[in-house]
């Protein structure tokens, strides 16, 4: 395929997207922390996008369409975990990937607890919780480990843990057989999983919502059907990994 995709470290989105349908590019993607604003600047929204108020992928075309591949990586992520109906899960961040998250867990949870640092966008992200008819609480930063021996599923939708800087939680309280997805994918296997498989938990990293959603992506912009165990084997050698994740 004659195409090339780059990264871009962006301040003013709006004026990054101008700028790249002005050098002719196809589409791009959109992460941490422009993945909301990007959904109000679109002419068109997927259902998945419109639902979490959140986009991931752009396609330019004569006007802006709006997707998020996020909720299909999150929903491939969630098969892998062979994960079922469950009682409760403890959401860390409440940012566009956090959005992403509810919109995978709406079928398979009772109840969310949603923390962040910035309780008031945890507070924010329960109007998404009423609209999916999911019952949930937002819940004070300080006060997220009190609650890990009592959920079932722990997922990480923060950066925190990224290139092996820090864990989110105290991984000492977690409970054996508890269900946990870091959507951190470098490394592939963050300090949080490690310590969730050293306690009995069922753990997955972020590496396999990053190929899915990547692949989602593609579909999009260039009609092609992505050979995901090709993309997986770069991505691991990209990281120096050599295991399966």
């Amino acid at each position: 395929m004659n195409a090339i995709y780059l990264a871009f470290d962006v301040i003013n989105l709006p004026k990054a997207i101008v700028g790249l349908q002005e050098i002719g590019a196809v589409g791009c993607n959109v992460t941490i922390p422009h993945k909301e604003e990007a959904c109000r600047l679109m002419d068109w929204l997927s259902e998945e996008a419109r639902e979490s108020g959140a986009v991931n992928t752009v396609k330019f075309e004569d006007r802006l369409l709006g997707y998020n591949t996020d909720v299909s990586g999150v929903l491939y992520s969630l098969e892998l975990l062979d994960l079922g109906q469950v009682d409760s899960v403890l959401l860390l961040g409440a940012g566009g990937a956090a959005r992403s998250v509810l919109l995978g867990v709406r079928e398979r949870a009772r109840k969310v607890f949603v923390t962040s640092r910035n309780i008031e966008r945890a507070r924010k992200i329960l109007e998404l919780c009423v609209r999916l008819g999911l019952d949930a609480e937002a819940v004070p930063w300080t006060e997220r480990n009190s609650y890990l021996e009592k959920i079932d599923f722990l997922i990480n939708a923060t950066p925190v843990g990224t290139e092996e800087r820090g864990i989110p939680i105290n991984p000492a309280l977690l409970r054996k057989g508890c269900y946990v997805f870091d959507l951190v994918y470098n490394p592939p296997r963050t300090p949080l999983i490690e310590e969730a498989l050293k306690k009995g938990c069922k753990a997955i990293g972020g590496l396999p919502m990053l190929i899915r959603q990547a692949a989602e992506a593609e579909k999009i912009w260039f009609g092609v059907e992505p050979p995901e165990d090709v993309m997986m084997r770069a991505a691991l050698s990209y990281l120096g990994v050599r295991y399966e994740v």
